[in-house]
């Protein structure tokens, strides 16, 4: 379990008070390289603000409940990701097939912005974990929907980010992505330097639809935070891939 300092018991608090392997084929329907090319024409995000993370939702329908902050959404959220994904970076298979799923994969960071526009932020970008949006979600949506779990989760991951954990501090943490990537962070990996976070994106405002579930979204840390250990479905989609290649060794044998 992860430890329950103070500290993320004032945070998870705040949370539940404002909660609003791998190929590349090609697809027809867009993919997160797509749609982060395309944002990158408009001008970027520039600042923190409205609080824990700077970009929410325009608005979330009474029928759709956010991931909240706490060890059992991780671990439902992680187990969606590791079955949407099937540990794929990008939808395996033929899209013209009718078992195909479709989804959008992004590397996901997280910062402390600056406390205006004209102070600097106050960490750089940690690359925190993994996100996954299927069928016709909006990533942005997924964003939105699991950004206090993300949040939750890279303060506790990252020592940086809850050095920082004054709850005015706190407000101006900040989601970022870019396209997806094989790369994973480990507890010693420091953040992005200032070339690298020049592609950094912050998540869009968007309208949430009232039909979204969280069963179709879904977010994996890229190690576990101190005191987690939880890797369930993960261990099991590994088995079951160990397990077909073994079937196809035996076939050519």
């Amino acid at each position: 379990m992860i430890a329950t300092s103070p500290l993320l018991l004032l945070w998870f608090a705040f949370f539940a008070s404002h909660s609003a392997a791998f190929t590349c084929p090609q697809h027809s329907k867009p993919t997160i390289t797509a749609l982060y090319a395309a944002k990158k024409q408009k001008k970027k995000a520039s600042g923190g603000g409205g609080g824990f993370g700077g970009s929410k939702a325009k608005s979330t329908p009474p029928s759709v409940t956010p991931a909240s902050a706490d060890i059992q959404s991780l671990e439902k959220q992680w187990d969606n990701f590791a079955s949407i994904t099937d540990l794929e970076i990008f939808p395996p298979g033929d899209p013209e097939s009718s078992d195909y799923r479709h989804f959008i994969v992004a590397d996901v960071f997280v910062r402390i912005g600056p406390e205006d526009k004209d102070s600097n932020p106050g960490t750089g970008w940690f690359r925190t974990g993994k996100l996954v949006a299927a069928d016709d979600i909006d990533i942005n949506i997924a964003f939105a929907l699991q950004r206090g779990l993300i949040l939750w989760t890279a303060a506790a991951m990252w020592p940086q980010l809850a050095a920082k954990g004054q709850l005015a501090a706190a407000k101006l943490m900040q989601v970022g992505f870019m396209p997806p990537s094989m790369n994973m962070a480990d507890e010693s990996e420091p953040a992005l330097d200032d070339e690298e976070s020049e592609d950094v994106q912050i998540p869009q405002r968007v309208a949430i639809k009232d039909d979204v579930s969280l069963k179709n979204i879904g977010f994996r840390p890229d190690f576990n935070p101190k005191g987690f250990t939880y890797k369930r479905r993960e261990r099991s989609a590994m088995k079951a891939k160990k397990s077909g290649l073994d079937e196809i060794m035996d076939i050519d044998d």
